[in-house]
């Protein structure tokens, strides 16, 4: 497992090639077998191979245009009615579940944020509006995130772990 996060990498080229069923179906148990609290588990996941759909999503911002070129696009949202609390965390919980299994299956991945910010007044509402106008996903659905997913064009070149400053023992 250390070794499927240590390689994971985002990856914003996709070699034309489609991504085999079993493969998008090990990603999505992985996804659905994350924590969350209280065993609420409000996430969705609404899975786009449509090439026109992903065409439009790559349109949601300047970061998400590669989307257009990744036969999948996971679209990770939840129902924040049933966890007013808790879907941020859960649904990343199962978005970062799903990365680490792609990169496992030799499967390049990149999370695309889309998630309106609560009440920073930056960019957000509008973004998930256009996902689920895309995707028909209904109103009272938040929309967390999207993620590129196919076969990387050449070799993905992961990230080191970052600095150990950033652990702290006992206290700061």
């Amino acid at each position: 497992m250390v070794e499927a996060i240590r390689k994971r990498a985002s990856v914003r080229r996709y070699a034309n090639e489609p991504v085999a069923e079993e493969d998008l179906q090990a990603i999505l148990e992985a996804a659905l077998s994350a924590p969350t609290a209280n065993n609420v588990r409000p996430w969705h996941i609404v899975v786009v191979t449509d090439e026109d759909k992903r065409k439009r999503l790559a349109q949601v911002h300047q970061w998400a245009s590669f989307c257009a070129a990744s036969p999948v696009v996971l679209a990770f949202c939840a129902d924040a009615t049933r966890q007013p609390h808790w879907w941020v965390e859960d649904t990343c919980a199962a978005l970062e579940n799903a990365l680490i299994q792609a990169a496992e299956l030799g499967l390049g991945t990149c999370w695309i944020g889309i998630r309106a910010g609560e009440g920073d007044g930056g960019p957000g509402p509008e973004r998930e509006d256009f996902v689920r106008e895309v995707l028909s996903i209904p109103g009272h659905v938040r929309v967390l995130a999207l993620v590129s997913l196919g076969h990387p064009e050449g070799e993905p070149t992961p990230k080191p772990a970052g600095p150990m400053d950033a652990i702290h023992r006992e206290t700061w």
